[in-house]
């Protein structure tokens, strides 16, 4: 059975990080992961426990808080398994999306 692809809001492991895989929120547009491109955008989820500014995260339940303003593309070919380990409730999907457009500006 092929992977399910990736949609907007789903909590996937990435291989390669330093610290070894790691889960990152899929924050593309689902029209634009639809196209199948070989990048998809992505922000790291980190522990609660680990130091740091929680100004511009949003919180994974179970998993950790997603770091808002560290966007990167990502290739698919990172993902790791075949179905995504968590996801955003639905109901954050709309704010979420509204915070990284203003991070990332017009």
């Amino acid at each position: 059975m092929p992977p399910r692809p990736p949609r907007f809001g789903d909590v996937w492991t990435i291989k390669g990080g330093v610290m070894g895989p790691e889960p990152w929120l899929i924050v593309s547009n689902d029209l634009y992961l639809e196209l199948n491109e070989d990048n998809m955008l992505a922000v790291p989820i980190r522990d609660t426990s680990r130091p740091g500014s929680r100004v511009v995260t949003e919180p994974i339940p179970d998993v950790g808080q997603a770091v808002l303003d560290r966007l990167s593309a990502l290739p698919r070919t990172w993902l790791v398994g075949d179905t995504p380990v968590a996801e955003l409730h639905p109901d954050r999907h709309a704010e979420v999306g509204r915070r990284i457009r203003n991070l990332i500006g017009p």
